[in-house]
């Protein structure tokens, strides 16, 4: 059961509820505990992702020595909630913790909250979960990459979750490690993504939708490639501050895919942890592998490919610096006749819509910055690209209807007051 807000609201006054809602310029949001709440134990709010059709990752953070759990159900109503086992928070992850939620449902609203032991239990939040993959599902989400914490507050973020978007995807520098009082230690890295949480907008979008996560540069630092001294450090601290489910076997990864019922899978790349320019790869052979096998193997109607790094533009940093991959991964796609290919990226501090020059049935969606810096100097990327701004604030919703025929995609950017920018579809060919 996906309900509006409204439906929401009349639930819960039906149920008699403490509702953690309040109502603001767009619409009902989360009431928002700045920092540390005494009451609850808890900091920062929760925040819910890597959705699955049966399961999720939560992350919290509370106080040293805290037993914490979740709390969660179908109904906005607590007097129904499930609660998992509790976890101990400890300083080795800065008292954050990730709690992953198994067995639930397809396709369902699942409203949760934390609880520290002996303190009152956090506000209400929710997700929704994935369709199953045979399900023809309308699907909607959002996406955009670069959030400086000197830019706060974020108010994109409200632009953002008025959309109600079913998920939102990171597409990296989700902090500025390097800027502001570079980070060196870990602590100070911690430090970095507990300034970017402690926004009130970002809190209220994470309190009613998930989100996928990847990295770019500036989580360690600008242009850095995998080998770096600090780069160990920057994962560590990615991977304590995001609900990011851990690989068992590779418990470094980063890169993964998610299914979206019949419509849509999405698949997450790593373009820093395994670059190499001496070898000239930004992938790795294990993720380009990865990468080929899972397009090839896909049922989707569309495939959409994130990457933190534009596919075309932006220099050497960026896959302009990869010539030789960048045409082994379009010539695999054209040789195995994959349809519904469509890249979504960041990084560039600018938005554009290009039409990738090798494979021009392909297009490349480049959305931001959230929050960041707009790059002023991009004016050149606009003479290949179909669409081009660097005047606003940014970020790219995305609707996918696999019931229309021939099915498509809605394509759409929008800036911070969700004033439309550029609008399209593509069809998945």
């Amino acid at each position: 059961m996906h309900l509006t807000r409204r439906a929401f609201l009349k639930l819960a006054g039906q149920a008699g509820l403490a509702v953690p809602f309040a109502l603001g310029p767009f619409g009902c949001a989360m009431q928002i505990a700045r920092g540390f709440d005494a009451d609850t134990g808890l900091w920062l709010g929760c925040v819910a992702g890597d959705v699955t059709p049966d399961g999720a990752v939560v992350w919290l953070r509370a106080e040293a020595g805290d037993a914490v759990s979740l709390q969660y159900g179908r109904e906005p109503n607590p007097d129904s909630f499930a609660s998992t086992e509790s976890a101990w928070v400890a300083s080795e992850s800065d008292y954050t913790a990730r709690i992953v939620l198994s067995g639930l449902d397809p396709a369902t609203t699942y409203y949760y909250r934390a609880a520290v032991a002996g303190k009152r239990p956090g506000p209400i939040a929710r997700f929704l979960t994935a369709p199953a993959p045979d399900d023809l599902a309308v699907v909607k989400f959002c996406f955009g990459g670069d959030t400086r914490e000197s830019y706060k507050p974020f108010t994109i973020m409200d632009a953002v979750r008025v959309k109600q978007p079913d998920f939102f995807i990171h597409l990296g520098d989700t902090i500025y490690a390097d800027r502001g009082g570079a980070a060196s230690e870990l602590s100070e890295f911690w430090a970095k993504y507990r300034g970017n949480r402690d926004d009130a907008a970002s809190q209220r979008l994470f309190a009613e939708t998930s989100v996928y996560v990847i990295w770019d540069d500036h989580e360690v630092e600008d242009n850095y490639e995998g080998h770096h001294p600090l780069a160990a450090i920057g994962w560590r601290a990615f991977f304590d501050y995001w609900p990011v489910r851990r690989n068992a076997a590779e418990p470094d990864r980063i890169y993964r895919s998610f299914r979206w019922g019949k419509a849509l899978e999405f698949f997450l790349l790593d373009t820093r942890q395994y670059r190499d320019h001496a070898q000239g790869t930004m992938l790795g052979a294990q993720q380009k592998e990865w990468l080929f096998d899972s397009l090839a193997a896909s049922s989707a109607i569309f495939k959409i490919i994130g990457t933190g790094v534009p596919f075309y533009g932006g220099g050497r940093d960026r896959w302009d610096g990869y010539p030789r991959e960048r045409a082994e991964v379009l010539r695999w796609i054209k040789e195995k006749n994959i349809k519904g290919v469509v890249f979504i990226s960041a990084d560039l501090h600018s938005a554009a819509v290009t039409r990738i020059r090798d494979l021009r049935r392909l297009k490349e969606i480049g959305t931001g910055p959230l929050a960041a810096p707009l790059n002023a100097f991009g004016i050149g990327y606009s003479t290949r690209s179909e669409f081009f701004s660097n005047k606003a604030f940014n970020y790219g919703m995305i609707t996918i209807d696999p019931t229309s025929s021939p099915p498509r995609m809605l394509v759409e950017i929008l800036d911070e007051k969700n004033e439309s920018l550029y609008k399209s579809t593509i069809d998945a060919v």
